[in-house]
């Protein structure tokens, strides 16, 4: 994709019209791939946060840090292909 491109997206990003978005608030703990996402998205924007890593250990640690600092929102977690 080229630098031209990756402009329009981003201008056409910043600028749509949020206001009719339904508020979603979650956590995804994917355990097939070693990721967790939290995404935050309704009328005032979005955000989109990620975090991976190899040890399960790590994943779940990280996974009770943003139910901690998240209490609101929901928690999906996916354990199969």
């Amino acid at each position: 994709m080229s630098r031209l491109h990756r402009e329009i997206l981003k201008q056409e990003l910043f600028n749509h019209d949020y206001s009719n978005t339904k508020v979603n608030r979650m956590i995804l703990l994917n355990l097939h791939n070693n990721k967790i996402t939290v995404e935050d998205e309704g009328p005032q924007g979005f955000t989109h946060w990620g975090f991976s890593s190899c040890e399960l250990s790590r994943l779940v640690d990280e996974m009770n840090k943003q139910v901690d600092k998240h209490p609101d929102f929901d928690l999906i977690i996916v354990d199969e292909k």
